[in-house]
């Protein structure tokens, strides 16, 4: 017996039969195969596949998130839903991830009750029970967690699920953010700067929480302070403007290698920037293209009319000395961040800095 072609045949077989399995998953994933009340069926169905590794319809990491998600782990839950939403390793099946993301939301999951009241402010219509997924939360928010505090606030605040009450809501975010959860400090910020029920829009305030949130090395606070150091609302006194302050943000974040800040830097630094406190930003084309070269690494921020905007304007010299300055430029940390200065650029060419950034506290 030729044991090489039986185990070919063997291997026919079977993949025939997985094949034919997979088919039929198919056409039942489009009837909601994957959604919370068919899955048991479905994973019995596939399982047995998995008898030989090879041939399992999934890896064993998202075996092991369906068996969880199968046992009522909300973290599993929600887990189970991105994934359905984005077609990762499963069949995608929008209304399925939806499902299993609000039941994860309605066993008091923070990530899915925050993921399921973005989607409803946002129009959404989504068979959950609100009331279930506040009185989840406040269970876990009750016993000290963070994220739980940081996901029924908003609901307190805008009447979902509870009865509103803006105190409570915001003394919640508050606390959150007290107990170390950074995402409740960008949670407010957001909170201040567009308003809510019964709450105005507080530009300052909105600023104070992002700048904490910055101190904990959060780099996408770092950028959104920095573009509103150098760009107010219309109906904002020019006063609010501060391009210092707005440079200092920017530069933190670029130094932690945001292509983003690095961008708006080379930007500042080609045209200069002055605001109604005194303070000016001389144009350095040198570090302007420095920070454009570092922006240009993301295909995203290798913006030409930047550099048309910059290079042509350079000598032989200072090409050479802003690539000689991009070969040696390395990230700094969140750590680093603490200990270096970062200099004010001079408020003319060639003259000297005029003091550091303040620390980042």
């Amino acid at each position: 017996m030729d044991i090489g072609k039986c185990l070919a045949g063997l291997r026919a077989s079977v993949v025939a039969l997985a094949l034919l399995s997979l088919a039929g998953g198919a056409r039942a994933a489009e009837a909601g195969d994957y959604a919370p009340e068919n899955i048991e069926r479905t994973y019995g169905r596939m399982s047995w596949l998995c008898i030989v590794p090879a041939f399992c319809p999934f890896d064993g990491e998202t075996r092991g998130v369906i068996e969880r998600a199968i046992a009522n782990d909300p973290s599993a839950e929600y887990l189970l839903g991105l994934t359905l939403l984005v077609g990762d390793s499963l069949p995608r099946d929008e209304g399925a991830g939806i499902a299993w993301i609000a039941r994860a939301a309605e066993l008091g999951e923070p990530g899915a009750a925050r993921d399921i009241a973005d989607r409803l402010r946002n129009g959404a219509s989504i068979d959950v029970d609100e009331t279930k997924i506040a009185a989840a939360l406040k269970s876990r928010a009750d016993r000290g967690d963070a994220e739980a505090m940081r996901a029924l606030g908003p609901m307190i605040i805008r009447g979902r699920g509870a009865k509103q009450n803006l105190a409570e809501g915001l003394g919640l975010l508050k606390r959150a953010a007290e107990l170390g959860s950074s995402g409740a400090e960008i949670d407010l910020s957001r909170l201040y700067l567009l308003g809510a029920p019964g709450l105005p829009a507080n530009r300052p305030e909105a600023k104070k929480w992002l700048a904490a949130s910055a101190a904990h090395g959060n780099i996408d606070a770092m950028t959104t302070l920095g573009f509103m150091g150098f760009n107010t609302p219309g109906d904002a006194p020019p006063s609010e403007r501060n391009v210092a302050d707005g440079f200092c943000w920017l530069m933190r974040a670029a130094l932690l290698d945001e292509p983003r800040a690095q961008e708006e830097l080379s930007m500042i630094l080609a045209r200069g920037e002055r605001d109604d406190h005194g303070a000016t930003i001389a144009i350095d084309l040198v570090q302007a293209d420095l920070w454009f070269r570092l922006a240009a690494r993301s295909p995203y921020h290798d913006n030409s009319q930047i550099r048309a905007m910059i290079e042509p304007q350079l000598t032989t010299e200072q090409l050479g000395e802003a690539r000689r300055l991009f070969a040696a430029w390395r990230p700094r940390t969140v750590q680093e961040l603490g200990t270096i200065p970062i200099p004010l650029p001079p408020t003319a060419p060639g003259g000297a800095s005029p003091r550091d950034c303040p620390a980042m506290m």
